[in-house]
């Protein structure tokens, strides 16, 4: 595991240790195990209230966020997470097939390079299809080579 995670689970874990025990009890006990057994023990962390003050990882703001979502809001601000999530995945999704969009790629590489070739003057050359010759003309140079090299 990452070791930014690992320093992540410590300060959750630390945050878990001043949580009220009214909220304590909806955090499944199998989850705050995992937190447990997957934190650093080199990295130690002093936690205090307020937790605003407190210059805490991203990692741990993101655990606590899903915290939250899953264990500790009422259903219906649960929906509305999950639903603001899902068009936020939906968006990021949506904007990288647009900036890796295949066609797109092509095109832009195609336009800077010739971009590139006005600018310089130089033009490359394209492609020549290579046709295999045919059984006739490979024979006829097979003749033509056995009476030249006489």
């Amino acid at each position: 595991m990452k070791r930014e995670y690992e320093e992540a689970f410590v300060e959750v874990d630390e945050i878990l240790k001043i949580m009220p025990i009214d909220l304590l009890v909806k955090i499944p006990t199998q989850f705050r195990k995992i937190i447990s057994e997957n934190k650093a023990t080199d990295y130690a962390v002093k936690i205090e209230e307020p937790l605003e003050d407190q210059k805490l990882k991203t990692e741990t703001i993101a655990i606590l966020g899903l915290m939250y979502r899953d264990f500790l809001a009422s259903p219906e601000e649960r929906e509305r997470l999950q639903q603001k999530d899902a068009e936020e995945l939906q968006q990021v999704e949506k904007e990288m097939q647009e900036q890796y969009d295949i066609t797109n790629v092509f095109e832009q590489r195609k336009a800077k390079r010739l971009n590139e070739q006005e600018q310089t003057g130089e033009y490359s050359t394209d492609l020549v299809e290579y046709k295999e010759p045919g059984f006739l003309k490979k024979l006829f140079n097979l003749v033509k080579g056995l009476f030249s090299r006489k």
